[in-house]
């Protein structure tokens, strides 16, 4: 399995952040790539653990590499 280190040395950053919301708090994950001048957000999108946003992460971006 990729770590987060690993994905950063190839050219990747995740974020994954909660979002407060009323009836239920979700996880947001940004998937940025390194850009020759800054970093590009690549996708975005809410789930309901940190844990199924990294793994989602992991897929999307080894299934673009």
């Amino acid at each position: 399995m990729i770590d987060l280190k690993e994905l950063y040395d190839k050219g990747w950053w995740v974020k994954v952040s909660p979002l407060a919301r009323v009836a239920k708090e979700c996880w947001v994950c940004s998937i940025y790539k390194k850009g020759k001048i800054s970093w590009i957000t690549e996708e975005c999108a809410d789930f309901d653990s940190p844990e199924e946003a990294y793994d989602w992460a992991r897929k999307k971006i080894i299934l673009d590499d």
